[in-house]
């Protein structure tokens, strides 16, 4: 968990707060220290390359965007960058002017980027640049990727509405809310597109699956109720990254639940109390997930039982996890990137990269994790010799 969203007068409140205690200690659960691996295996760093201005002090996910041999970035100034993944070199530079506080998508096309201040941008991807081709100001903070789909882009902005803008001329198609609690996470989830829907989670715990075309609702799930008696026990935000896999939807609330329910009818097949705001990974048999105490977990995907839990990092702040060949791979607020055995959960490498915090979810790509820090810094990591 990170910052959180709310109003001045809580706000307000807070900050009080918080400086009358500057005198006492700090009495939050301190990180696990690391331990040594017996027999570690080998692991390497291929490449690394700054990529801008991060986001140190805000802790922003600001993941980069794989598209193919092809590597881009966006800096909180607004500076997008490709890079060839193979050499880890800086193609082209190309500013942006946004204010930028989430990673971008795309295609082979186009690109997509949003800002602190609501705006959307659609991009023109040429050989050594961008062209703009609209901005549309959705008049409220985006802090999460908005999603490319065909001729759509969908946004999530934090004053709970979902929309859809055409990407011919940037016009706002429709546009949905939901309310948003007094007090929610920074950040939340992009939404989801498959063949007819969109899927987008809300700060209140609600999933919905609306009509791509027109953003009729065809469905509605709860996946974490409220409870407690004040504001902090009542966050139920659905701030993880949820997935899709063989029309089934796996996501976890904060202080809620881990549900798998289905694409088409919003059928609840089961649920688990659990607590994360961490995306989530999964292969045919497992999902693969980081709790809110940085306990990493392997869940059946067929009933919800957990297949083992590994907490030797307990407290470090893990990123989610990301499959990388057949080993988890996750990095801590320290600059240390791990892996795991997805098979048992065992601990099997470690590598110390720039000491920088790491937020975003490390990617995929071909045998390689590619990693970006708090400071901007992008590495590739790999066990291969």
């Amino acid at each position: 968990m990170m910052l959180f969203s709310l109003p001045k007068r809580l706000l307000v409140a807070l900050l009080i707060l918080v400086l009358s205690a500057c005198d006492t200690p700090d009495n939050s659960e301190p990180p696990a220290e690391l331990t040594d691996i017996e027999n570690a295996e080998y692991v390497r760093e291929r490449w690394s390359v700054d990529t801008g201005k991060g986001a140190i002090e805000n802790f922003f996910d600001m993941q980069p965007l794989v598209l193919g041999p092809k590597i881009f970035t966006i800096d909180t100034t607004g500076l997008i960058q490709q890079i060839d993944s193979k050499k880890g070199k800086i193609e082209w530079s190309f500013e942006s002017g946004l204010t930028a506080i989430a990673g971008l998508s795309g295609n082979e096309q186009y690109l997509v980027a949003t800002s602190s201040e609501g705006q959307v941008s659609l991009f023109e991807r040429n050989t050594e640049d961008l062209t703009l081709l609209w901005q549309t100001n959705l008049n409220s903070e985006i802090r999460s990727r908005a999603i490319l789909d065909g001729q759509q882009v969908f946004a999530r902005t934090v004053d709970g509405h979902l929309s859809a803008i055409n990407t011919a001329d940037g016009a706002v198609s429709w546009s949905l809310s939901r309310r948003v609690p007094a007090l929610s996470l920074t950040g939340h989830s992009h939404p989801i597109v498959t063949e007819d829907l969109v899927i987008s989670g809300f700060d209140n715990g609600k999933l919905l699956a609306l009509e791509k075309d027109d953003g009729t609702v065809i469905w509605e799930a709860t996946v974490g109720v409220p409870t407690g008696r004040t504001e902090i026990e009542r966050l139920i935000d659905l701030d993880g990254q949820f997935i899709v896999r063989d029309g089934v939807i796996y996501i976890c609330a904060f202080q809620g639940k881990l549900a798998a329910i289905t694409v088409n009818s919003g059928q609840v097949l089961w649920t688990r109390k659990f607590s994360s705001f961490q995306a989530i990974e999964a292969d045919n048999e497992s999902l693969y997930i980081t709790d809110d105490r940085s306990h990493l977990w392997s869940i059946d995907r067929r009933t919800g039982s957990a297949f083992w839990k590994q907490d030797i990092l307990n407290a470090r702040k893990i990123t989610a996890p990301r499959l990388v060949d057949d080993k988890l791979v996750v990095a801590d607020l320290e600059g240390y990137v791990h892996w795991f055995n997805k098979q048992d959960g065992k601990l099997v490498s470690r590598i110390a990269t720039h000491g920088h915090r790491y937020i975003s979810q490390p990617v995929a790509l071909d045998t390689h994790a590619i990693v970006l820090d708090a400071s901007g810094q992008l590495t590739a990591l790999t066990q291969k010799r």
